[in-house]
């Protein structure tokens, strides 16, 4: 796995650079801390349970023990077929899911008639009104928000073009139902793509809003704290400098999803 694959930064970063070679000091590494890594791995702060989510790696790094399994991570997800929402307690699912049978009766893959019980008809007309009549760049651009919301990814290769409307692709290919916006900014994108316009101001995966920003200016700063007393060089005991490394980790995982300038302490 690669553990930068949430970021975005240059295999050069000198912040990247210290804290792997920080790694390699620590020798060998318990499967159980390398799933605490995981866990930050797939940390996205656009995420509508990002402070749960904070909150839990933030509770294994300092039992040293993932209390959270990195596989059930997203096991909800609409991806993983339509009757999944059932098992889903945040309603996040069924919301999704009854956007993907609105999405396919515009389509025309489902009829009125063979719309399951669990539909929203509202819902359905709502979005049969946001996307307007049908045409050839409609029903590729709808295809590949399909895909994106179901994971189908070789569907959504074959409807990638980067086309004239790069910007209205580019948005449909940041969309999912586990955005702290949805469903607001999926209704916002259904209404570009039925004007085949982008929009100016998108919500998306990897964004986030001037609150999120503050709370995790507000974080960055407890962390580093935490980071810095786990790093003391009076400090022999691999434990507190396998968890000053994980501190170090998340603190730059944080820092590069949200664009802010706190800097990693020296480790």
């Amino acid at each position: 796995m690669d553990y930068w694959s949430n970021i975005e930064a240059s295999a050069n970063d000198p912040e990247l650079l210290k804290i792997d070679a920080f790694e390699a000091q620590l020798g060998g590494i318990p499967d159980g801390v390398y799933k605490i890594r995981e866990l930050i791995t797939r940390f996205e702060i656009c995420h509508f349970k990002y402070q749960k989510h904070l909150q839990k790696i933030k509770e294994s790094i300092l039992k040293l023990e993932p209390l959270v399994t990195p596989d059930t991570i997203g096991r909800y997800h609409i991806q993983h077929g339509e009757t999944v929402w059932e098992k889903d307690s945040t309603g996040k699912s069924l919301l999704g899911q009854q956007y993907v049978w609105a999405i396919k009766h515009w389509l025309g893959h489902i009829t009125s008639k063979n719309l399951p019980k669990q539909s929203d008809k509202k819902l359905v007309k709502q979005v049969a009104n946001y996307l307007g009549v049908k045409d050839e760049m409609k029903i590729r651009l709808v295809r590949l928000l399909l895909a994106r919301l179901t994971w189908d990814w070789k569907l959504y290769e074959e409807m990638k073009q980067d086309d004239k409307y790069k910007d209205l692709e580019f948005q449909v290919c940041r969309m999912d139902i586990c955005h702290y916006a949805f469903p607001g900014n999926f209704d916002n994108l259904l209404r570009a793509v039925g004007k085949l316009q982008a929009l100016d101001n998108f919500e998306g995966c990897g964004t986030c809003n001037a609150f999120i920003k503050e709370f995790v200016e507000q974080e960055l700063q407890v962390l580093n704290g935490l980071l810095k007393s786990f790093t003391n060089k009076n400090l022999t005991d691999k434990k507190s400098w396998t968890q000053g490394w994980l501190f170090a980790c998340l603190v730059k995982t944080l820092k590069e999803q949200t664009g802010l300038s706190e800097p990693v302490i020296e480790i």
